[in-house]
């Protein structure tokens, strides 16, 4: 009994080791299988990734490492950011409250209804300031005029002049008690060169922003805006900051001729402002240009395209303004400053203005000296038949 019983137990032990056995085999197989199949998956992975990434590094790395030498870091530009004019911080002040709180609050009360994201202003100099104070809700600016910033100082800080900073920070003086630059101050007929990319970044300061990132900018031939790659040719600068209220903001500054004649070698520039100057248009201190007959090409964009512009006296003549805008008027208009007094554009919104007399009061300077004060005219664009 006994023997058979040990006979029982060593036979199904025996078996126990076999079916281990067995089974331990077949899971052998199938992890073999696993592994195998893994492998497989694994490798067709690594593969697309493989083409993904080189196609990524192609269309993101390589042009970074071109545009090294076009942006710079923020240590980097350090002298390009200093400002050295006496007392800036009180001409600051003295311009926000002169003209930055009454803007804001006239703004607030009649563009509020306006919705943009993106604000085109042609002929502005470097006045910044005055786009993001009346259309504060934007988070891209596009200017546009034919000063060009020096691309050097901003790949080669350490190659800043100073030579005309003292006449720049007597321009940024005048500009905080009149609120626009003289033509001639830009060009430096009234004194030194000033260098341009300052004036822009003083600007800024005017706004109380602060740049995070300066960069070159190019359009290719579909009228994009893009960051410079080497090799391209420059057409202006762009400068990524936060504003006072702490969002992050886009402002591009386009330098270009854009009379007629500038733009008809130029398509490029044409379908870009086309495309920038679809919802909101700023036109002030402009030199009354859109009212002669070789600035047609962009008086045709603006008078097509944006649903809302504001603009002083100086931008699209009046016919074509009220025939495709709803106005409102603001302030007094009785006559152009005198360097164009015997504007028959000017006379006609002069007309204009004693047909329509406005009871809406403009609180802040704006533009040209003038009898009768400032004046400002919103549009909104009137609905079509189809709409």
């Amino acid at each position: 009994m006994i023997l058979t019983t040990k006979v029982h137990i060593a036979v199904s032990t025996e078996n126990n080791v076999i079916k281990n056995i067995i089974i331990f085999n077949a899971l052998i197989f199938l992890m073999i299988l696993f592994i195998h199949f893994s492998l497989m998956v694994l490798k067709r992975f690594f593969q697309s990734s493989l083409q993904k990434v080189t196609v990524l590094c192609l269309l993101v790395c390589l042009p970074s490492f071109a545009q090294i030498s076009n942006n710079a870091s923020n240590e980097q530009l350090k002298p390009l950011f200093t400002i050295s004019c006496p007392n800036f911080q009180q001409t600051v002040e003295n311009y926000q409250k002169k003209f930055v709180v009454k803007m804001e609050n006239w703004s607030s009360t009649h563009l509020s209804q306006a919705h943009y994201q993106t604000v085109f202003y042609p002929f502005s100099g470097p006045d910044i300031v005055t786009a993001m104070t009346l259309y504060p809700k934007a988070n891209y600016y596009v200017l546009v005029a034919d000063q060009v910033p020096e691309y050097a100082f901003i790949r080669s800080p350490e190659q800043l002049k100073s030579s005309s900073q003292e006449f720049e920070c007597q321009m940024l003086t005048n500009y905080s008690r009149r609120g626009y630059y003289l033509t001639n101050d830009l060009i430096g007929k009234n004194g030194p060169k000033p260098r341009f990319i300052k004036l822009l970044i003083y600007n800024l300061a005017f706004a109380k922003a602060q740049i995070n990132e300066v960069q070159i900018l190019s359009i290719n031939a579909e009228g994009r805006i893009f960051p410079l790659v080497q090799g391209q040719e420059p057409h202006g600068v762009r400068f990524l900051i936060e504003t006072k209220d702490g969002r992050a903001v886009t402002v591009d500054y386009i330098s270009a001729n854009i009379s007629d004649s500038g733009l008809k070698n130029s398509p490029h520039f044409v379908k870009a402002f086309e495309r920038k100057s679809q919802e909101a248009v700023l036109i002030k201190s402009a030199s009354h240009l859109l009212q002669n007959s070789y600035f047609s090409t962009m008086k045709t964009i603006l008078v097509e395209r944006p649903q809302w512009l504001t603009q002083d006296e100086t931008g699209l003549d009046i016919v074509p303004l009220s025939e495709n805008y709803q106005l409102q008027l603001f302030g007094k208009f009785i006559t152009p400053n005198r360097l164009w007094e015997k504007s028959p554009s000017a006379q006609r919104l002069a007309k204009y203005y004693e047909d329509h007399p406005s009871n809406q009061e403009l609180p802040f300077l704006l533009g040209y000296e003038k009898s009768g004060g400032s004046m400002l005219m919103i549009g909104q664009r009137k609905k079509s038949v189809k709409e």
